[in-house]
Order: structure tokens, then C-alpha cells, then sequence
């Protein structure tokens, strides 16, 4: 990793071997969004102005060793692709697994302690940053490491800029720039999640649950499955699907297949032409009434009302039970 401190690189580095072409590695352990920095309202995102150096790639480092210390002049993402590393920084040690992305700051005195067992590989990048105007906390509130779960946002990111940084095309420095800048904004915010993946972490017998309620959805078969068949689609009890369902998502198995029936309506009644008894029908529940008590319990307003304020193009905020379940719901085969 060529640094940009007071020492030269060959004295900073032990063992390391750089790596011309970036390729991603393994995804990170899943875990829970940590909290980040609350981002203003009034953020000018034209006045966050990033300038991203030549120094970027992938490197390699046998088990055993050290990197720095240095001190850094500018900024540095730093993502650990393979390897349990440890970063300390200003006299903080802190445990960076795989999966682990950190920012490192200008001022700060750094020194990386690679995997003792095993070769480390991370990739980085060096930038510049002028926000004073652009309204974002103080430097010194910014997070400085995040070991991500899987399914986010950052590290497809990462990828990407540098990516671009190897392949550098003529008009192609605004997208740079726009993903060095997302990038630092999902990090400081921990808004780094996408949809379908990464939400919460489940168990194996729940995400089969939730798959199999959503091809049960998608088969227009009548009434919605019987806990039975929930279990046995899961292997594990009727109880025991029941406390996890409780524990992982918050709603019961039954109240989530009835959900993930009501999301499929959302989505038809914004989206075609069918009359809600129509919908309600291809859904499998009973009777028109029967589907408008359910979907305005999940959406707080009707169906009807959904649909009108939908194609108007006004946003109607989903119920903390329904993006539980949006959240948690993997992707559909």
C-alpha cells in the first residue's frame, strides 16, 4: 500500500506485493448496520469536492506482516478482502477483519498489523477532501472503520472506483467523482444496505420460510400457507419457527406470509390496471373486504387511497412491521 507519509514506502512496507489488477474476494460475515453520523438536511452536495490521487490498487502481504507507522497527509480507503487485521491509529487499536472497510484521516499517526496466520490482501485509495462549505460534522465524529455485511453497498462501490482508476476513459471522471462521493457518504452515515440483501441477519430456517411464502405469493394459490407447511418448508418446528420468526424478523411466521401478500399488492396496485377485486383475488385472500382490512392495517390507508396517492406520485410510508419484512425478505428466485 504506497503510502503518503513522512517515511519512504520501502521502509513502511514489509513483504508486500502489489497487485496491478483489482479483483473483488469473499464477502464479509453478515452483521447489523452500525450508526453513523446524522447527515443535515441542508447537505451541499456540490461543495463536496474530492480529488482522488494514482495511488489505489490491490496489495498483498505475507502472514506476519507490519505496515508503518506514518502519518498521513491526505485521506485513505482502506478495504480488507481477505485476512484478520489489526489497525491502530492515534494509540486505538482496532480489529479489522475481512470485510472491514476504514478511513483513514490526514493527521493521523497509523500502522497496520496484517494477518499473523494467513496473507492479507486489501485494496485502497488515496483523496483529497474540500467540504468545509458543503455543512458535514466535524472530522473528528466521522467513524473511521466498518466491517460490512453482505449485500452492501460500499464495497461493489470500492470496486468500482477503482476499477475506473484502472481503466481511466475521456468523460469519465464525473463517475469517479460520484462514487469516491457516495462512498464516503454511505460510510460516514451507515447507509450502506440494499434492497433484498444484507437487512438482518436470518437464520436458515427462516429465510427458507420467507422463500417459500413468497413462491406461495406468486402461485395465486387461495388463503395463504398453514404453519405446517411452513415449518416443514423450513425443517424445524412449528415452535421453534414460530421464536425465530418472533426474534429475527418481529411478526409471527403467518403474520409475515400475510405481509409479503400485501407487498405483492402494493406493487399491483401502483403499477397496473386490475381492480382491487381483482387483486385481492390473485392473491388468495377471501373476499375484497378481507384484503382492504389487511392491506390498510399494513399500509395505514386503503387500497384505493394507496393507489390514488401512488399514482400521483406521492410517497406513502410503509408501517415498521412491512419494512421489517421488506428488509428481511431475500431475493426472489
Amino acid at each position: 500500500m504506497p503510502p503518503t507519509g513522512s517515511r519512504r514506502p520501502q521502509k513502511q512496507i514489509q513483504g508486500a506485493t502489489k497487485i496491478e489488477h483489482y479483483g473483488p474476494g469473499p464477502g464479509a460475515p453478515k452483521s447489523p448496520a452500525p450508526a453513523g453520523i446524522q447527515l443535515p438536511p441542508h447537505l451541499l452536495l456540490e461543495k463536496i469536492r474530492i480529488r482522488i490521487s494514482a495511488t489505489a490498487g490491490l496489495a498483498l502481504y505475507p502472514p506476519g506482516a507490519t505496515f508503518g507507522p506514518r502519518t498521513l497527509r491526505d485521506f485513505e480507503f482502506v478495504w480488507i478482502v481477505d485476512g484478520n487485521v489489526e489497525w491502530e491509529a492515534d494509540g486505538v487499536t482496532y480489529p479489522a477483519p475481512q470485510g472491514t472497510i476504514i478511513l483513514c484521516r490526514p493527521g493521523m499517526r497509523d500502522m497496520f498489523r496484517w494477518d499473523p496466520d494467513h496473507q492479507t490482501r486489501h485494496a485502497y485509495f488515496h483523496f483529497s477532501l474540500d467540504a468545509e462549505d458543503a455543512g458535514l460534522p466535524p472530522q473528528s465524529e466521522w467513524p473511521v472503520a466498518r466491517t460490512l455485511p453482505e449485500g452492501d453497498i460500499l464495497r461493489p462501490l470500492f470496486r468500482h472506483v477503482i476499477w475506473l482508476l484502472d481503466e481511466p476513459r475521456p468523460g469519465w471522471e464525473p463517475l469517479l467523482l460520484s462514487a469516491a462521493r457516495q462512498l464516503l457518504l454511505g460510510f460516514l452515515a451507515g447507509a450502506y444496505l440494499t434492497r433484498g440483501e444484507g437487512g438482518l441477519e436470518l437464520s436458515p430456517p427462516v429465510t427458507q420460510a420467507l422463500k417459500f411464502m413468497q413462491h406461495w405469493a406468486d402461485s395465486a394459490r387461495s388463503g395463504a400457507p398453514v404453519l405446517g407447511e411452513l415449518a416443514r418448508a423450513a425443517n424445524v418446528s412449528a415452535g421453534h419457527l414460530c421464536r425465530l420468526f418472533k426474534k429475527e424478523v418481529g411478526v409471527g411466521p403467518m403474520h409475515a406470509a400475510r405481509l409479503i401478500r400485501i407487498d405483492r399488492a402494493a406493487t399491483l396496485l401502483s403499477r397496473t390496471n386490475l381492480r382491487i377485486k381483482a387483486i385481492a383475488g390473485q392473491l388468495g385472500f377471501e373476499n375484497p373486504f378481507h384484503f382492504t382490512r389487511c392491506f390498510s392495517a399494513a399500509w395505514g390507508v386503503s387500497p384505493r387511497v394507496y393507489r390514488r396517492q401512488a399514482q400521483a406520485g406521492e410517497v406513502v410510508p410503509m408501517t415498521r412491521v412491512l419494512r421489517a419484512i421488506r428488509t428481511a425478505a431475500p431475493q426472489r428466485d
